[in-house]
């Protein structure tokens, strides 16, 4: 396993995620369940992620931190697919920052604690 930080995927508009139009589709489609019920509304406030990835790039495991690196959520878990872990991205090993596995392992913990 390899461990990195990328600021993919942090642009996230709050007013595009609860807006008056998603919250329409999103009622009308209510009984198709969602990939990410808890973490979607966190996710304008990832200011990068920190991703497990196996040897072939492929997201095992993500971790959303916020501007401080604080984590603020953790995937996939019961109810939550993940970001990362639910699409089709394969990582290079160069175009992630470096981690370590310890301090992913760390982050981890704190989330499923917190979860």
């Amino acid at each position: 396993m390899n461990y990195g930080f990328t600021k993919q995927a942090i642009n996230w508009n709050e007013k595009e995620i609860n807006g008056i139009g998603v919250r329409l589709v999103k009622a009308i489609l209510f009984f198709i369940p969602q990939a990410n019920p808890d973490q979607e509304k966190l996710y304008p406030s990832v200011a990068k992620w920190l991703i497990e990835i196996d040897e072939s790039g492929i997201p095992i495991r993500e971790i959303g931190m916020d501007k401080n690196n604080a984590p603020l959520f953790g995937a996939p878990n019961s109810r939550n697919f993940g970001l990362w872990t639910d699409s089709d991205k394969r990582f290079e090993v160069g175009e992630l920052e470096p981690s370590t596995k310890e301090e992913f392992e760390s982050l981890w913990q704190r989330v499923v604690k917190n979860a």
